[in-house]
Formats: structure tokens, C-alpha cells, sequence
């Protein structure tokens, strides 16, 4: 699996690269936060932060006016999992493990995932999408009660393949920078398990699912600057005041070019 990640990222860069002055594919990068829970683990909360990074390429497949809709196709390296702090003071001993019974978790889930997105992009400004994505775990670690569990990525515990659900927000922010927000949740289980609680009672099997949101900035590589207006994606719509500004910036451009040439005639 690694090496085939690696081999899609490889394709995708190279395919940026000869795509540089094309407007057909434009190619992205990748970089932002997770926050994760794990639903069916009975614990609540978004407390495991992990790393979410990659590349992608975009096309075009409608486009009116200042409405535009995309295809996305993402290369993405993503961590996961669940985290809980201390809860018991540990006087309890676990009588399976021998350890003291504190209620620390921590699951460490890394992931290669490749999601397919459509966006809906009004003014270049404000993008929103959906889609769905196929993920695969490449390793693992999961500790309890402070210390590591005999769970590994070959021991059968944990789903291998992961197919999630997702949708996100973006803005433009700064020139081909954007922000967004991305939620996404996994629809098949990536685990069954029961639990012994404090007291002995053995509850479950629960099914148990990934549920993240996360914060991540892109860059656009080769999205035509010219194309965008300050009036569109400040929704100044036809302000003369704004227009003419623009025609004075594309103005003064303009003079320097001229005047970058002549000296370079000389």
C-alpha cells in the first residue's frame, strides 16, 4: 500500500508539473489539522489531533458565468483515531492486564486516502463540496490505561479498508490560497469490539466508526491570477469604485512591463 501511495503521489506531481500554463488540471497542495473521535468507543469528543496532508489535481466540468463546478481527485496522507485523559485515580487493578485502572486511551490510526470530490464554487470566492473517499490503514498503535495493547496492524482487530462520506466549505483567502473546513465519516465499521467496564460488566459488541472534522489550507498551483476580479470575490458586483481601480493596477502593470523592456533594449 505504501508503495503505491507513493506512486499516485509521484503521478500527481509529475502531472502538475507538465500542467503548469493548462487550465484543463489544476494541481493542489495540502495542509491542515485533524480532529478526531471514534464513535462507538464510549468516549465523547474531538480530542485526537493528527496531521493531514497531501496533493491533488482539479478540472473544470461546467462553467457559467461565476458559477463553476469541479472534480477533485486527492492523494492524502491522514491520522486518526481517539484520545482520553486520566479519569480514575488507578487504586482499581485492571485483573486481565495487572495494570491500574485509570481510564487513559490513545488509538493512533494512519491512513492513505484518496477522496473524489465535486465543488460548487460561486464568484471564485466560496466553494462547497461533497464526495467520498477510500481510505487504507497503514499502521497503528493503541494504548490503554498508559500503556501499549498487543493490537497491531496484522492481528485482525481493526478493518484495513475504510470508505468514508464526505463534505466541505472553502474560501479563498489570499490569491491561489484557500481555507476550508472538511468533515467526514467513515460508513463501514473499522472495528467491533466490547468493553468491561469498571465494575466487570462486559457491554457491546459495538461497531466503531471514524468521525473527524478538519482545518487544512490549499494551494492552487496553476490557477490563472488575471482571472480573478476584486469586485467578484468581495461581491462588489459592477462598483465603478472598484472597477476603476483595477483598470488602474492593470494600468500601472502595464507600465512597468514597458518599462522593464526599454530597459533591457538598451
Amino acid at each position: 500500500m505504501k508503495k503505491s501511495l507513493l506512486f499516485l503521489l509521484i503521478t500527481i506531481t509529475v502531472g502538475i508539473s507538465n500542467n503548469v500554463k493548462a487550465q484543463l488540471f489544476l494541481g493542489e497542495a495540502f495542509f491542515g489539522l485533524n480532529m478526531c473521535q471514534v464513535d462507538g468507543d464510549q468516549m465523547m469528543g474531538f480530542y485526537k489531533k493528527g496531521v493531514h496532508a497531501g496533493v491533488g489535481v482539479m478540472t473544470p466540468v461546467f462553467q457559467k458565468r461565476n458559477f463553476t463546478i469541479d472534480l477533485s481527485l486527492e492523494v492524502l496522507f491522514n491520522q486518526k483515531g481517539a484520545e482520553q485523559d486520566k479519569k480514575y485515580d488507578g487504586s482499581d487493578i485492571d485483573p486481565e492486564t495487572g495494570h491500574p485502572i485509570t481510564g487513559q486511551y490513545d488509538l493512533r490510526l494512519n491512513y492513505g486516502e484518496v477522496p473524489l470530490m465535486v465543488y460548487f464554487t460561486d464568484k471564485k470566492f466560496a466553494s462547497v463540496g461533497v464526495g467520498a473517499s477510500y481510505a487504507r490503514l497503514m499502521s497503528l498503535k493503541e494504548f490503554e490505561q498508559g500503556y501499549e495493547t498487543d493490537v497491531t496492524l496484522n492481528s485482525g482487530e481493526y478493518s484495513r479498508d475504510e470508505f468514508n462520506i464526505l463534505a466541505e466549505v472553502k474560501i479563498r483567502v489570499w490569491k491561489r490560497l484557500k481555507l476550508a473546513a472538511r468533515y467526514s465519516y467513515s460508513m463501514n465499521p473499522i472495528r467491533t469490539r466490547s468493553f468491561t467496564d469498571i465494575e466487570g460488566v462486559v457491554k457491546g459488541p459495538y461497531d466503531q466508526y471514524n468521525n473527524m472534522f478538519t482545518l487544512r489550507l490549499s494551494y492552487v498551483f496553476n490557477e490563472k491570477l488575471e482571472d480573478l476580479k476584486r469586485e467578484e470575490y468581495h461581491y462588489q458586483g459592477d462598483n465603478p469604485k472598484f472597477i476603476n481601480k483595477e483598470n488602474e493596477r492593470a494600468l500601472k502593470r502595464m507600465q512597468r512591463k514597458t518599462e522593464r523592456e526599454a530597459r533591457r533594449n538598451k
